[in-house]
């Protein structure tokens, strides 16, 4: 695990999701938490049992990958974990090398899920001892903090299951006062509609009217610099998740006027193409310049 560059991981039993984590997942969606992500609303029946991924799946192995790395801030404000190569491609890469041991030493079949898969990645990491979910609905690691990439490797090998994450949120309120917009609530409830990271990174087309980006471009990360358990993270030995100097230099004046081939050579093996070039023009322009006017 170490050689992929895993930070810490856990095995849980592939078993059905419990009914209460279904519950509120259902809830989210129902009341429309969610804005308009719709593909979460897509494959409950998969994401209620990791066995209908794999086939003949005991075991889900979870496994943190750090991605913080210490020193200059970028000009604009850019969450940390997309300031670097697209974890999506780098996680798979190192979690398949992973599950290529497990299938030559212990046998049956593997898969890699990366985020896109519909799988409960934080609830699967907390049943494997990782890490507990905060307030701010983000995957704490004990003495480490929350700047990690999550993956999971499903495996037909029956294998030994860790003890659940017991430890849990202190609630300090921290990363509820760090809030700009009002995402997080006191009762521990989220909303994407007021979340800066959705509204900059998802949500497609012109904002809500008299939207306040308080100057944030791509994501946001306050409610992860309030929170205590940040506050000494480790950092990344994995070079892919540096910081691209083209992403860190980037000034607003630039994406606004950026043509799309300048874009395609800055954002090329990027999470931040997630956003397409529109949308980081549009965000330039609301959280930066017409502030600025």
């Amino acid at each position: 695990m170490a050689a992929a560059g895993v930070y810490r991981y856990g095995i849980a039993e592939a078993a059905p999701v419990d009914q209460e984590h279904v519950r509120a997942y259902t809830d989210f969606i129902t009341s429309g938490r969610h804005a308009t992500m719709s593909y979460l609303e897509r494959y409950a029946d998969l994401r209620s049992d990791p066995r209908t991924l794999l086939p003949g799946a005991t075991s889900v192995i979870s496994c943190a990958l750090p991605y913080y790395t210490p020193g200059a801030e970028p000009h604009l404000r850019i969450a940390r974990y997309a300031r670097g190569a697209d974890y999506h491609t780098i996680v798979r890469e190192r979690l398949e090398q992973v599950a290529e041991y497990i299938r030559q030493h212990y046998g049956g079949d593997t898969r890699v899920c990366v985020d896109t898969a519909p799988i409960f990645e934080r609830y699967w990491a907390v049943k494997a001892g990782v890490g507990f979910i905060g307030r701010n609905r983000q995957l704490i690691i004990p003495d480490a903090g929350s700047y990690f990439f999550l993956g999971e490797i499903l495996t037909t090998a029956p294998l030994p299951a860790s003890q659940p994450c017991e430890e849990s949120c202190d609630n300090c309120g921290r990363c509820i006062r760090a809030c700009p917009a009002g995402a997080l609530a006191p009762d521990g409830t989220f909303d994407a509609r007021r979340c800066l990271s959705y509204l900059t990174i998802e949500h497609r087309g012109e904002l809500p009217a008299d939207t306040d980006l308080h100057a944030t471009f791509y994501g946001c990360d306050r409610c992860a610099e309030a929170c205590p358990h940040n506050a000494v993270p480790p950092a990344t030995s994995i070079v892919d998740f540096q910081p691209r100097e083209a992403v860190m230099t980037l000034t607003a004046e630039d994406m606004a006027t950026m043509d799309h081939t300048r874009y395609t050579a800055i954002f090329r093996g990027s999470a931040m193409k997630r956003a397409k070039l529109d949308g980081l023009k549009r965000n330039a322009i609301i959280g930066f310049l017409e502030k600025n006017t």
